[in-house]
């Protein structure tokens, strides 16, 4: 206790005795502290901000089966014309049954059955009717429509049956509103809302409830539906497990093609450089302050060779040598980490930037996580800049230390 008290003591009076380069040392510290804890603050707060924004972009996709894949060409439509169309390709029926199991997959947030029917009109022209369970909102929402896509009218809620919904593009064409009426296959349907979906995957002229799409598209076919869909609307848990999800649905059902937008790839690419950025950053800090602590500590202990020959002649131990080095080096380590912390605390608190950062997403979080690497940083700094400079000066004989001027 009393040894490492008259260390202490000799470390005191060694800082003290160059106030200059130990005011320099102190400053250093304090920047880099006052850096690393700034720094990572705010880019945990980017990344909190940014990450879920990020890991639901372009997370959706469709699935679909071209229709002489995997089985032979059914073509059920009694018009020639019309039929179950993706993109102009004609598809197959696929059973709702292996579409429900796909949503135990912990990749794969919702996936939904998906009606796609391209009609003839009682003029001659073509249209599509796309048939949506309401109740799979998410799915629904990111592939083919949303409650926010409505310009005129209402969205067709779950419950609500013999209405549909039109797009806007296909409803001003033809001089159709909210609360006219649309006729398909003979069938009146009032509209109950317009909407301007944008570019969906799933995209449609006329929108309604999947039963009620069953059931009129069966009057246009050779056999009625029995629980099919020819289209699958996936909604993936995290932009990151788009590859694992589109493969658990190809694994699930090999013939099935996929349809999706790239964007999920560069927000995946972002989610990775953002969650690996904090430690590429605390480890070039972290470098740099100990390089710079290093490069002070080994010229003030070149400075005094001649004083740590004459301690060691006297009887100093190399131990006792290392450890007064290492205590003075971790005494300046310490006040600069301490300043440093109290620095970054104030700037990311009081000062004007810290309440700009705020606006989004509340204050910037200053985590226990954080504030302990700030105040570890420069003592572990300090430590190998007093080590390595220490095992130096405590390997030289004392007479050779003495002989050199």
């Amino acid at each position: 206790m009393h040894i490492m008290r008259d260390l202490l003591l000799c470390a005191w009076r060694e800082v003290s005795r160059r106030p200059g380069r130990t005011v320099a040392n102190v400053v250093g510290y304090l920047l880099a502290t006052a850096l690393l804890v700034i720094l990572v603050s705010l880019l945990l707060y980017a990344r909190a901000a940014t990450s879920p924004i990020l890991a639901g972009t372009g997370t959706h996709f469709i699935a679909f089966t071209p229709i002489c894949v995997g089985g032979p060409c059914e073509k059920l439509a009694r018009d020639p014309l019309e039929g179950f169309f993706l993109n102009g390709t004609q598809t197959r029926l696929l059973a709702v049954g292996p579409i429900a199991r796909l949503n135990g997959d912990r990749n794969i947030r919702l996936a939904s059955p998906f009606l796609l029917y391209r009609f003839r009109d009682e003029h001659g022209g073509l249209f599509s009717v796309g048939g949506y369970q309401p109740g799979d909102g998410t799915a629904v929402a990111t592939n083919c429509c949303a409650d926010t896509d409505v310009i005129e009218g209402h969205f067709l809620g779950d419950a609500e049956r013999g209405t549909v919904m039109l797009e806007s593009g296909y409803a001003a064409a033809r001089g159709l509103h909210a609360g006219g009426i649309m006729r398909i296959a003979g069938h009146a349907f009032p509209i109950a809302g317009v909407v301007n979906p944008g570019i969906r995957p799933a995209k449609a002229d006329v929108y309604m409830h999947f039963d009620d799409a069953a059931r009129i598209i069966g009057t246009r076919l050779t056999r009625p539906l029995a629980g099919e869909a020819n289209v699958v609307l996936v909604e993936v848990a995290q932009s990151t497990l788009q590859p694992a999800a589109m493969a658990t649905v190809t694994g699930a059902m090999p013939e099935m093609q996929i349809s999706s937008y790239a964007c999920w790839k560069p927000a995946a690419t972002v989610l990775g450089m953002n969650e690996g950025a904090a430690w590429l950053l605390t480890l070039l800090i972290s470098a740099a302050t100990v390089a710079m602590a290093l490069r002070a500590q080994w010229a003030s202990t070149l400075e005094r060779h001649r004083e740590i020959g004459i301690l060691k002649a006297i009887g100093w131990s190399n131990g006792t040598v290392v450890a007064q080095i290492v205590a003075e080096s971790l005494l300046q380590a310490l006040a600069g980490g301490v300043l440093g912390v109290g620095v970054a605390v104030f700037f990311l608190r009081l000062a004007p930037v810290g309440a700009l950062t705020s606006i989004a997403a509340g204050p910037v979080a200053l985590t226990p996580l954080v504030l302990g690497s700030g105040l570890l940083l420069p003592l572990l700094g300090g430590l190998i800049a007093g080590m390595l400079p220490a095992l130096y000066a405590a390997r030289r004989r004392p007479a050779e230390a003495l002989r050199q001027p």
